[in-house]
């Protein structure tokens, strides 16, 4: 077995190749926390998935609203879109924690950022056509109620 002399404000000691048994515990305690977020991320995307398949395979209820404005039925596919990617991101970063991986690991920081960019790039566009999408939203809202009056 291998000895590594650490040198510490206390003196000096004897610890493992991999550091001393604070560090171990605190890394253990941050990879079973990256693992409990990423299972909760991991729920989230499979019940917005579910949510998605339901609405497409029994619209019933959601037509009444689809009625009004049908380019809102695009907002189905993208909840099918994002619940995909957060049950992949889910998936990825709770292998990735348990197993300690690299790849796996790269590659969910490769999602987190490319989710990030692409909540960035929505915020500026909403910001830069908030009229338009007030006067959109305002739109939908009067025919709904004006469907169900």
């Amino acid at each position: 077995m291998r000895r590594v002399f650490c040198f510490s404000l206390q003196g000096q000691g004897e610890a493992s190749a991999r550091g001393t048994t604070m560090e171990g515990d605190c890394l253990s305690c941050i990879k079973y926390l990256m693992f409990v977020f990423n299972f909760l991320i991991f729920l989230g995307g499979s019940f917005l998935l579910g949510v998605g398949v339901w609405v497409l395979v029994d619209p019933t209820g959601f037509r009444e609203i689809v009625a009004a404005n049908p380019l809102l039925f695009t907002g189905v596919y993208i909840i099918l879109g994002m619940g995909g990617m957060l049950f992949l991101l889910g998936f990825l970063g709770c292998c990735g924690a348990i197993r300690e991986n690299k790849c796996l690991l790269l590659f969910f920081f490769m999602l987190i950022l490319l989710i990030f960019l692409a909540e960035l790039a929505a915020a500026i566009l909403a910001f830069i056509f908030r009229e338009h999408v007030s006067c959109f939203r305002e739109l939908i809202i009067f025919n709904h109620e004006s469907k169900r009056a």
